[in-house]
């Protein structure tokens, strides 16, 4: 998209080189060119990379049963799903056909909200999602929410695209990656850290990185998580990624940051390429997830794969099935979808759920969940960012 890489050139030129936080922003965000802003970003196989939602209905079905299992746990008699950044709607559509098929009678309680700012998103979603008119609730941002809900916040490869920074660092310190010109193209530069922020990220983590380090941090997935406790009055955040602890993040096997951009399901590390026509990610930091939210009023409860989550919901699923006289062909086609979304070497090993609780205890829903807690290393001390 030469239009946006004209408009990010000539940004530079008026203001100097821009953090990479900001050239990301631009690149993905961009109301009429940018990746996602403008609509043009595609999930599965005519797009640029796969997410479990798109793979197979069946991780649609297994959240469902998630959803409902927790809401009968809390006893509130009103249990909202929030879902935010819902791509191409797959997950919604499975969701609510699941409980609509299986559980009728939570069909007609259901409400189910998404969080898309993107128009293009929206259009695609609310097509994905005819079969469902009156059931969902389209808003731009979470500052649209009337009031608090009692509920779920549900994200799948959401944080892993929020703008974050691009740290280089050496014996007498840290830079920062800039986006320059260079006889009139876009360049790599490096300059002081732009936001004091980012050293005290480090600090409350407890984490010295070795020179010859190259690294991100997202201070706006901290931002998100504050955001969400004020919008939470009762219920669970739920956040599935791909990422690490951050002791596993910043450790030396990853000196070379965890930043990747997909094109056509191939990735490359050059975001300065293909602006507008690429995704752009990395990999999320789980421990400054957990700590922020803890430190807003968000309680820490389970950090598991993907596999371990969903196979707390496999039981459910397989009953409801039977009872519903599922035919063979379908038994069948879900057994394939779950090999897909389980199987640790395939998307179950590949990302991970950390949940976050406020007001409520409900330790018998993941009670049997492998849970891996402990390996975020949470400092003992809270400290604010």
């Amino acid at each position: 998209m030469r239009i946006l890489e004209d408009i990010i050139k000539d940004e530079i030129r008026t203001a100097g080189p821009m953090t990479f936080e900001r050239f990301m922003d631009l690149a993905l965000y961009h109301g009429e060119y940018g990746y996602y802003g403008s609509g043009r970003a595609r999930i599965g196989k005519a797009g640029d990379f796969y997410t479990s939602p798109g793979a197979t209905p069946v991780f649609g079905k297994l959240v469902a049963e998630i959803y409902l299992s927790l809401k009968e746990a809390s006893g509130l008699a009103e249990f909202e799903f929030v879902e935010m950044g819902a791509g191409e709607g797959h997950l919604a559509k499975d969701f609510l056909d699941s409980i609509l098929r299986l559980h009728p009678r939570e069909y007609e309680e259901a409400k189910y909200t998404i969080i898309e700012p993107f128009e293009g998103m929206r259009k695609r979603q609310r097509e994905a999602l005819a079969g469902h008119q009156g059931k969902v609730t389209w808003l731009r941002t979470l500052d649209e929410l009337p009031d608090p809900v009692c509920g779920v916040f549900f994200s799948n490869e959401l944080v892993d695209s929020f703008p974050f920074h691009l740290l280089d660092f050496y014996w007498e310190g840290m830079k920062e990656f800039y986006v320059s010109l260079e006889r009139g193209e876009l360049a790599w530069s490096r300059g002081p850290v732009s936001d004091p922020l980012i050293a005290r990220y480090f600090n409350r983590l407890g984490l010295t990185l070795e020179p010859g380090t190259k690294t991100e941090v997202n201070l706006r997935a901290c931002e998100w998580v504050r955001r969400l406790s004020e919008k939470l009055n009762k219920g669970f955040v739920i956040t599935i990624d791909y990422g690490y602890s951050a002791f596993d993040y910043y450790s030396s096997l990853r000196k070379e940051g965890t930043l990747l951009c997909y094109y056509r399901h191939s990735t490359n590390d050059n975001p300065l390429e293909l602006i507008g026509e690429q995704d752009i990610t990395a990999h999320v930091d789980f421990t400054s997830l957990a700590v922020e939210g803890r430190d807003s009023g968000l309680e820490p409860i389970l950090f598991t794969d993907q596999t371990s989550f969903l196979l707390e919901a496999l039981g459910s699923i397989s009953k409801a099935l039977s009872e519903a006289g599922a035919p063979q062909e379908e038994l069948e086609k879900t057994g394939l979808g779950l090999k897909t979304v389980l199987h640790p070497d395939w998307m179950g090993g590949a990302f991970m759920v950390l949940v976050q609780s406020k007001g409520l205890n409900v330790p018998g829903v993941f009670g049997k969940t492998r849970n891996l807690i402990g390996e975020l290393g949470l400092p003992d001390q809270r400290v604010a960012l």
